[in-house]
């Protein structure tokens, strides 16, 4: 598949069909603190409050000297670690986007550099291609999502993984942390996803204008209701400072912000990370 398939969902955000979606994104990043989604019901009763249970931080993998030996996709050092994030919600919740804005710096940095596989250039996990999870280093690729972890695959925590396992790695043979779920319209707005690319000095992916979202939110495919937002595979620490949003059952919306919570909006400490 050509680069230019590879990057459809980002570049085709211009041409979104939904209009509404499109006009409500950019008020709420340029124009006024207005939600994403244009639900009327903004302030969290106290059952939102709680709706967000926990920020999951997943060692998936610990790279290997197989992994060192195998270049094809890029030199991944030894002793990497993959990580997971995922949002954990309360039942009937939705994820609908996890933004930074002006008062809310989204941050995601390592304390050396982010690997991204030179062959798969994902930059999301709507673009892994299934096909092609065992080739070289690309289940290690490092990239944000809502849901996806591959083009027809869910991310869920291995914990939950029940399924058995496509990719062949020894460490993942058992689980490997994807099962079939259903896959959102995915949306990146004001952000630069080259950062997963194959850049060298990818250490610090940070905006105050931007995020990535999906439209009508997405839900966990299992009870627990847990939704993946990003992979990253790093040789150094890694830390991160982000804000959701989360879709109510009423039809309303809640934020909850890593620090700094403004009116409606709810502090939630497992959002900043180390």
């Amino acid at each position: 598949m050509d680069r230019e398939t590879r990057h459809k969902p980002i570049n085709n955000f211009f041409r979104a069909t939904n209009i509404l979606f499109f006009i409500s994104l950019c008020s709420c990043f340029s124009l006024a603190p207005i939600s994403l989604f244009a639900q009327n019901k903004n302030v969290a009763n106290p059952d939102d409050k709680s709706a967000l249970e926990n920020v999951i931080v997943e060692e998936y993998y610990i790279s290997d000297s197989t992994d060192y030996s195998d270049k094809a996709g890029g030199v991944l050092p030894f002793g990497s670690k993959t990580y997971r994030i995922y949002i954990d919600m309360k039942p009937d919740y939705s994820l609908q986007m996890v933004y930074g804005d002006q008062k809310h710096e989204l941050n995601i940095s390592t304390s050396e550099i982010f690997f991204n596989n030179e062959d798969c250039r994902a930059l999301t996990g709507f673009n892994i291609d299934a096909k092609k999870i065992n080739e070289n280093s690309v289940a290690l690729d490092s990239w944000l999502t809502l849901g996806a972890a591959t083009r027809i695959h869910t991310g869920i925590p291995k914990s939950l993984d029940k399924d058995g396992s496509l990719i062949k790695r020894p460490a993942l043979s058992i689980n490997d942390g994807l099962t079939i779920g259903n896959l959102p319209m995915f949306k990146v707005f004001n952000l630069d996803l080259n950062f997963f690319n194959n850049d060298s000095t990818a250490t610090n992916f940070s905006t105050n204008n931007g995020g990535w979202g999906a439209l009508g939110g997405v839900k966990g495919p299992t009870a627990e209701n847990i939704v993946l937002i990003a992979q990253l595979t790093t040789h150094g620490k890694l830390s991160f400072s982000i804000n959701i949003q989360l879709g109510t059952p009423s039809g309303g919306v809640v934020k909850f912000v890593a620090k700094n919570p403004g009116y409606s909006e709810i502090q939630f400490k497992g959002l900043a990370y180390n």
